[in-house]
């Protein structure tokens, strides 16, 4: 499902920590065990990635138009299409653009804007995951297994940067992203744990998950709907913001039929028909522009950090003040793969009983 939360932001995911004091002592600590754990990751290197998919939103307004004079010389022949464009195309056109300058939200006809939304929010991502830290079945030593169970941003991205204490946050779990339009799987993965009593390193770490998909995810169900949910699509969204049927109507006039005469030729629109015109005019923007969205992203990491027995019963119960770093790349949109630095921050909590 998807959240809105309110957090509290101090340093290190805001979770607080007030055991970190306690004075030494040598009672043997089991890390093994449960743990819930939020991961903070930093991704800025790969900001602005979506903001140039800007250019391969197509205006609607341009393939609502070409859809109906596409229809006219299917019904007619291209002698009366061709003269119909000539004649008319460029007063329907404006039409058209009219409208949607006027009705439709600024976004349908310049996207740059909330794409540089998801760009600025994906710089920064939380992640919530189930750890089991257990011994190896065949080798010495410790692993972890890492279930993803969900993600969230800061919904004004500017508010963590601006030193403010209180944040909205949106979090979506993993069943949401699963069910998605355009499914975003984060994958689980093991890796090596080395035990240092009173510390524990984390090795071969990887983390991977489709970040074109995200981003499309953020996009269609949080930046451009008036009413942030889930389970929207694209195709909706566009739609709902377009309104065919008020475009339709203006078209056709009081008579509710767009007429015009051709060569001799009398030609009529219906306001149905020219409400499916404009939605096929939509869904081929639509199609068009999520086709390229996707940029499969893989994280590797190295990792340390402070194990604490809080109650002194000889097993760990959190594990704070955790640090990861390490490189990342991503398939862009274009096919080329990027390259760059990665850190961030976990903490965790053992679940269960001691």
């Amino acid at each position: 499902m998807l959240k809105m939360l309110r957090i509290v932001c101090v340093p290190l995911l805001g979770i607080s920590i007030g055991c970190q004091g306690l004075t030494p002592h040598n009672v043997e600590r089991d890390v093994t065990g449960a743990y819930d754990v939020e991961s903070r990751y930093k991704l800025e290197k790969f900001e602005g990635v979506f903001t140039g998919l800007a250019g391969k939103w197509a205006q609607p307004d341009k393939a609502i138009g070409s859809q109906i004079q596409a229809n006219v010389k299917a019904d007619f022949g291209d002698t009366i299409g061709n003269a119909f464009v000539s004649l008319y195309g460029a007063q329907l056109q404006a039409d058209i653009t009219s409208y949607m300058n006027e009705e439709a939200p600024p976004w349908v006809m310049n996207l740059k804007t909330s794409l540089d939304g998801v760009d600025k929010q994906l710089a920064t991502i939380d992640m919530q995951q189930s750890w089991l830290i257990s011994e190896k079945e065949e080798l010495d030593g410790l692993e972890a297994t890492q279930i993803f169970d969900g993600v969230a941003v800061f919904a004004d991205p500017d508010c963590r940067g601006s030193g403010a204490l209180m944040c909205d946050q949106i979090e979506v779990n993993s069943e949401t992203l699963l069910n998605a339009e355009y499914p975003i799987e984060i994958l689980s993965s093991r890796y090596d744990v080395i035990d240092n009593k009173d510390s524990i390193a984390l090795t071969s770490n990887e983390v991977n998950f489709n970040y074109g998909r995200l981003g499309l995810y953020y996009l269609t169900n949080l930046i451009l709907p008036d009413d942030p949910d889930e389970g929207l699509t694209l195709r909706d969204v566009a739609l709902g913001a377009v309104n065919c049927r008020g475009l339709a109507g203006r078209l056709a006039g009081d008579d509710g039929v767009y007429g015009v005469d051709v060569l001799g030729t009398s030609i009529g629109i219906s306001i149905d028909d020219l409400v499916g015109n404009c939605q096929e005019g939509v869904f081929g923007t639509v199609n068009r522009f999520v086709d390229g969205f996707s940029a499969p992203m893989k994280m590797d990491l190295n990792g340390t950090s402070k194990t604490f027995d809080v109650n002194r019963d000889g097993q760990v119960d959190q594990i704070t003040g955790g640090t990861v770093e390490g490189d990342m790349n991503v398939q862009l949109f274009s096919g080329q793969m990027e390259e760059g630095p990665v850190s961030g921050f976990f903490d965790g909590f053992r679940v269960g009983e001691n």
